[in-house]
């Protein structure tokens, strides 16, 4: 298992994806406040949720609002 995400990796990961907070916590299975804790560093993205953002930055899942809404149904 890799380290905890760092704040930089998080933050780099955000900017790749262009998803804003609310989108990165409904994509990720979290809070909203969440993603405001990681990118402040209080807190790590850790485990899965790391795993799964690495994974989507991997697959450069970048979409259109309407097309990550359609695509946030389909996971649940």
């Amino acid at each position: 298992m890799r380290d905890p995400m760092s704040i930089d990796e998080f933050n780099n990961a955000k900017d790749t994806l262009g998803w804003n907070y609310p989108q990165l916590a409904r994509a990720l299975g979290v809070s909203t406040r969440t993603p405001f804790r990681w990118a402040s560093g209080e807190y790590k993205p850790l485990g899965p949720e790391a795993r799964l953002l690495r994974l989507f930055v991997l697959l450069r899942l970048t979409v259109s609002e309407r097309k990550f809404d359609e695509l946030m149904e389909k996971l649940r």
